[in-house]
């Protein structure tokens, strides 16, 4: 009997007639092989170099299949190629890597496939100490931006400002715990997650997105600023948080907050 249920099954024996597929990736949330038929799928399909590049010039590198088993689930996912792969290990961006986290191969005839995966889902431990000073320089920033914008009602750049106090404050905590940042919409239950952290963390950021008051963005600033140093003497702001979103696209580093 199959481990494989619904269009599950259907997806993997349609794929695998396809010479031009190398491998099949359950990722996400849904990645169990025992998934109901109703469920939705979001997979990754590789596919070779040459046809990735085919596929990226013509603006078909997603893909998207209603289960034709009669279920109420549908596929979603990219197709993506093992240089692309090579690429996000050697320098993709956490929010890239996360992607691969969990992956579940439903088939491959790739057989480095598993080593490439857990090295891009390993955390980068050579860039943290740079990342987390990047971190803190657009933390301290967006502080001062929100603070600003509380006193002068400027409810536009509040709103900015608080998101990303609370981005940059979470990212800082993600590289403390050496953690990969999976985009916004599961920062939350990363942090969640995060063994070392302050322990009233996530009440405090969800009370300064409710209630936006001087006195809630004090407390989470004043909660991640002291939890440790995160500095060292030398650091200067200004070498980070002044010219990193105005000028990110001259450099080859990415801004900080796509890292």
């Amino acid at each position: 009997m199959s481990i494989f249920s619904g269009h599950l099954l259907h997806l993997n024996e349609q794929l695998q007639r396809d010479d031009s597929v190398l491998a099949l990736l359950i990722t996400g949330e849904q990645n169990s092989l025992t998934l109901g038929a109703e469920a939705d799928l979001d997979v990754i399909i590789v596919v070779s170099d040459e046809q990735f590049e085919e596929r990226l010039q013509d603006g078909r590198l997603y893909y998207k299949m209603t289960d034709a088993t009669g279920g109420e689930g549908t596929v979603t996912g990219r197709y993506i190629s093992p240089r692309y792969l090579e690429k996000v290990a050697r320098s993709g961006s956490e929010p890239a890597r996360y992607a691969f986290m969990g992956a579940v191969i439903v088939f491959s005839h790739l057989p480095e496939l598993r080593s490439m995966i857990n090295d891009i889902t390993e955390y980068p431990l050579h860039q943290k100490q740079a990342n987390i000073h990047r971190f803190y320089a657009e933390f301290e920033a967006w502080y001062q931006e929100c603070k600003r914008a509380l006193a002068q009602q400027e409810h536009y750049v509040l709103h900015q400002s608080i998101m990303n106090v609370l981005l940059f404050g979470g990212r800082l905590i993600l590289a403390h715990n050496e953690m990969l940042y999976p985009g916004h919409k599961q920062l939350l239950h990363m942090l969640e997650h995060a063994r070392r952290k302050p322990e009233q963390l996530l009440p405090a950021m969800q009370t300064l997105m409710v209630s936006p008051s001087e006195m809630s963005l004090e407390r989470l600033y004043r909660q991640i600023r002291d939890y440790r140093s995160w500095v060292n003497e030398e650091w200067s702001r200004t070498d980070y948080a002044r010219f990193d979103p105005d000028l990110h696209w001259l450099r080859p580093s990415m801004y900080a907050g796509e890292i």
